[in-house]
């Protein structure tokens, strides 16, 4: 059933229903052919507009999918105690997105439970530095966020989470909205974001990468001298969140 929008939410000043329009980013639009998240609706078309349902990751961690089959691409992951609004449930599966980044796609449904009786464990805020290297170590795996693996930007998203700054997803997001873009003057500090094409690493120093590397396996700690030489096209930006 179509209901009436409600007041601005997130996508408040993103879209505007004035003919056919645009999905800017549809990793965090949850809009299918089908239906679309009611706080979508009068800003981008869709046949019916659903009020999202909040449910709890049940398990340790649970893949995020791209789509609706077991055997499915992993998008990102969700641990335990983390909010997914459901907004359609069908076969094995539910379609909606990940409230802490809006981040959309499908989970088993036998991974999630109610809310009320899952909370998210206490975890006392940390300097995220130090988080991700706790996770020295740890396997890389594309999609991972701390539970069968993890990836670059995966690293990045919950250490820097522990700090109270919530980050988006994926490592082109980062680049585009974390923390602040250093000019090429300014000197590096611990903790500063470097992005490379398709990849992100947290700087211990101004001389040393701490990431989750695709090519060693694992969250490591390298040279970042020897990270540029590896990586085609060099560095692309440098943020500061803390």
């Amino acid at each position: 059933m179509i209901q009436a929008a409600p007041e601005p939410g997130p996508y408040a000043g993103q879209y505007a229903l004035s003919g056919p329009a645009k999905v800017r980013d549809a990793r965090v639009t949850p809009i299918r052919g089908d239906l679309a998240d009611i706080a979508l609706a009068g800003k981008l078309f869709a046949p019916h507009y659903v009020v999202p349902m909040e449910r709890a990751v049940a398990v340790p961690h649970a893949p995020l999918l791209e789509n609706g089959r077991d055997d499915a691409g992993w998008s990102s992951e969700l641990l335990r105690g983390e909010r997914f609004m459901v907004l359609d449930m069908a076969g094995r599966h539910a379609w909606g997105y990940c409230a802490h980044d809006c981040y959309n796609g499908y989970l088993a449904l036998d991974a999630l439970g109610d809310p009320v009786e899952i909370a998210a464990p206490a975890l006392p805020p940390a300097d995220p530095v130090e988080v991700a290297q706790g996770l020295l170590g740890t396997a890389y795996v594309w999609g991972g966020r701390g539970g069968a693996g993890i990836d670059c930007s995966g690293l990045v998203q919950t250490a820097f989470a522990r700090a109270g700054h919530a980050l988006p997803r994926d490592s082109d997001q980062q680049a585009e909205a974390a923390g602040r873009l250093l000019d090429a003057g300014e000197v590096a500090a611990r903790g500063d974001l470097v992005f490379f094409p398709g990849h992100v690493g947290i700087l211990l120093d101004p001389a040393t990468l701490l990431h989750a590397s695709q090519e060693r396996g694992e969250v490591v700690l390298e040279p970042l001298a020897d990270v540029v030489a590896r990586k085609d096209g060099g560095i692309t930006a440098r943020r500061r969140v803390l």
